[in-house]
């Protein structure tokens, strides 16, 4: 039995220039070369192998665009965002939303949306009412100690960004100072005067300790309680270098002379300094027995004597 010899290279396909050169050695683009040519050929075949015309562009030939079209519209690439929403996603989102609604209903502290008051609220109200009763009263306090206690934290939430904690304001924002203020511990003080000042505010100048400011202050009776008021006069009045109440058992601005004056004066705009000096120092806006004499034995001031407001 005679050894298979190798299959003859078929060279009549293979083009001149790429036929195996000298030394019989083949080359493997030569022999790949006619099947390559064809499936390069951009001329669409029809199943009998001829031209397609209805499928090739003018002249027989198809573009690479067009072959590339053909893939495209039958397996289009993936794009990002039309992914589906894994469901256990879904199931997290619904168990968020079902918890948020019920913490919400729990913890809404009674809110209601068509009520919007807060014409009787004031500064230091506590407005979580204790379980099983109404709030607090609002505390009874009789000595200086016990207005300056309650007046220098009123200081420390109301005041002292523009009177600074050492009571001297500051003259380049038009701030006066309270420390050694005649109107607070000096000829121009008295607690009518004191009351209102921080129950309607102040505009125009005024001068304080030989300099006129320009500056506005604030009406703080819609804010604060008249404890609170009186509570930051005395705080003030008694604090840095003032001395004004040296009998700690006889205040001078207590909250039944702030409420006499807010009922006295009643609704109005800011006071102005000119209007302040039309209050005489020993004017009372407290009726006349609340001004018997003193145990210190200072005479009452004197009641109703000044102008309304």
């Amino acid at each position: 039995m005679t050894d298979p010899k190798p299959d003859e290279v078929r060279t009549d396909a293979v083009p001149e220039s790429d036929r195996p050169g000298p030394g019989g050695e083949d080359s493997v683009m030569a022999l790949h070369r006619a099947a390559m040519d064809v499936m390069n050929d951009p001329v669409t075949l029809s199943a009998e192998g001829t031209p397609d015309e209805d499928e090739a562009a003018p002249g027989g030939q198809d573009t690479v665009q067009r072959m590339q079209d053909i893939l495209m519209r039958e397996q289009a690439e993936p794009r990002d965002g039309f992914e589906p929403v894994p469901f256990w996603v879904a199931v997290v989102c619904g168990g968020l939303l079902l918890w948020g609604g019920y913490y919400l209903g729990t913890n809404s502290a009674d809110f209601r949306a068509d009520v919007d008051d807060t014409s009787e609220f004031r500064l230091g109200d506590d407005l979580r009412l204790p379980a099983g009763g109404p709030a607090a009263p609002d505390p009874e306090l009789k000595t200086v100690a016990e207005y300056v206690k309650v007046g220098a934290e009123v200081y420390r939430r109301v005041c002292v960004a523009c009177h600074k904690p050492d009571g001297n304001g500051d003259p380049s924002q038009n701030y006066p100072p309270l420390n050694g203020s005649e109107w607070v511990a000096g000829a121009e003080a008295s607690p009518a005067r004191q009351a209102r000042i921080v129950l309607y505010g102040l505009h125009q100048p005024i001068a304080v300790k030989g300099r006129q400011f320009n500056g506005q202050m604030p009406a703080q009776g819609g804010v604060m309680k008249d404890y609170e008021i009186a509570a930051a006069i005395t705080f003030a009045r008694n604090s840095w270098d003032n001395k004004a109440d040296p009998n700690d058992a006889n205040p001078a601005v207590t909250t039944a002379a702030v409420k006499a004056a807010r009922e006295k004066a009643g609704k109005r705009d800011q006071m102005t300094a000119a209007e302040l000096q039309k209050l005489p120092t020993d004017y009372s806006d407290l009726p006349p027995a609340a001004n018997a004499p003193k145990a210190d034995g200072a005479p009452p001031a004197k009641a109703e004597t000044g102008p309304k407001g």
